[in-house]
């Protein structure tokens, strides 16, 4: 019995696990962001109207969507990972936060941003 206990568990957290990285939420409008969301993810998808990269290889983006803008924040793990050449279309997912007082999103790892539709 401890032995089917132990299979049934174990089965339980690698289905959760695997259910976890393919969920996405929901898209949202950037209007829609604001301090209730911090620390959780959020799906938007706009286009960037700004790029600045900074010296240690990071990047700020500026996404844009009919509702508003929000600034996206690329760590060098990241950047270094997407080429933005002649794209201007971006979905991603990342996570709110502050920076100096302002609301951005922070995209974690390069599976939180696609380019292009």
């Amino acid at each position: 019995m401890l032995h089917i206990s132990l299979v049934i568990s174990i089965s339980g957290l690698l289905i959760l696990t695997f259910a976890n990285e393919s969920l996405q939420p929901p898209i949202s409008k950037i209007d829609q962001i604001n301090t209730n969301l911090l620390g959780k993810n959020v799906h938007l998808r706009g286009n960037i109207s700004g790029i600045h990269e900074f010296k240690g290889g990071s990047m700020l983006l500026i996404l844009e969507d009919s509702s508003g803008k929000i600034d996206v924040y690329l760590p060098y793990n990241v950047a270094r990972e997407i080429d933005l050449v002649n794209s201007t279309e971006l979905s991603i997912i990342g996570s709110v936060e502050v920076y100096k007082g302002k609301l951005e999103i922070v995209i974690e790892n390069i599976d939180g941003i696609r380019v292009g539709k």
